[in-house]
């Protein structure tokens, strides 16, 4: 399921993540046709960043149970994630909780 998510709403850190997996995603080996269809990376990126919030947050909930991952890391991983719940909660219309599952 696509979710409809604006950019505003979506803290700069989970933001970050999601557009690095979009630009990786379009690295992967992808078709002549594919390329034709999603233009540049950069074209890519800037319009299909939003369909992986998703996996941005699973990585960046994984990020936190790494033992070398810092206290400041930590921090940011967790603030940024718990912004983003509670923007859900809010009933911000276009956030779901099923992001978060």
């Amino acid at each position: 399921m696509l979710l409809q998510i604006r950019a505003g709403e979506v803290p700069k850190l989970i933001k970050h993540t999601a557009k690095e997996i979009a630009g990786a995603f379009y690295d992967m080996h992808r078709t002549d046709q594919f390329r034709a269809q999603a233009g540049s990376q950069r074209q890519f990126v800037r319009r299909h960043w939003t369909d992986h919030v998703p996996v941005a947050i699973e990585c960046l909930t994984g990020v936190l149970a790494l033992p070398g991952t810092s206290e400041h890391e930590k921090e940011a991983i967790y603030d940024a994630l718990t912004i983003f719940r509670e923007r859900a909660s809010a009933g911000t219309p276009s956030l779901s909780m099923r992001t978060l599952q």
